[in-house]
């Protein structure tokens, strides 16, 4: 007989491919605004939401945006973190961004996507209203298109992010620090006070070069 377990239960803790956390990281956005991949987190921060993607914005299909995720272990983001995924003038993301468990986001809206073909979501009539839960995967004998590798979740709209427990994670302990001086010199300025700061060239033993 299948008996549910509670989230605490799940094993996370059995194989080094699974994590009770998604992550949403962050990137420059210099040609638009000028602005880094920390200025952009500080920003969340501040706000205390992540504002969804739209589809001129990001790869979100229909007119719902949506705010993106991975279900990636912090540790094997250093593979994620490629020189082509972080190039400086076109990033997809940067090593800055923010985490929450996987309860507190299904409890808040976030879904796993759902991988379809253009036949297949057309075959089974996702309406206009749902196609943000759709990420494209097309295998034909030529090319593949496929964002598997991302185990990517996604809310409909903006995602309000939860005061505690909460997490951050920035490029160096340099950066940690930055970022832990400024929440304390503005404090009022931020929604959001993290109640970790964690460098990823710590937790991933370097970023690759």
């Amino acid at each position: 007989m299948f008996m549910a377990r509670e989230f605490e239960d799940l094993p996370f803790d059995t194989r080094p491919d699974l994590t009770p956390y998604i992550i949403h990281l962050t990137k420059n956005t210099k040609t638009k605004n000028g602005h880094t991949a920390f200025d952009n987190l500080v920003g969340i921060l501040k706000r205390g939401e992540i504002m969804g993607s739209t589809t001129k914005s990001g790869f979100i299909k229909g007119p719902t945006p949506a705010a993106c995720f991975m279900d990636v272990p912090f540790s094997a983001l250093k593979y994620v973190l490629t020189a082509e995924n972080t190039k400086p003038n076109k990033p997809r993301y940067e090593p800055y961004g923010v985490f929450v468990t996987k309860k507190w986001a299904y409890a808040h809206g976030c879904r796993p996507v759902l991988y379809l073909s253009n036949k297949e979501r057309e075959s089974l009539g996702v309406p206009d209203n749902e196609l943000w839960r759709v990420v494209n995967f097309e295998v034909k004998e030529a090319a593949w298109i496929s964002w598997l590798h991302e185990r990517e979740w996604r809310c409909p709209g903006s995602f309000q992010l939860p005061v505690d427990p909460f997490g951050v994670l920035v490029r160096t302990a340099r950066d940690a620090k930055r970022l832990n001086d400024l929440i304390k010199k503005k404090s009022r300025d931020f929604k959001i006070k993290p109640l970790s700061i964690i460098p990823l060239t710590v937790i991933c033993q370097g970023l690759l070069k």
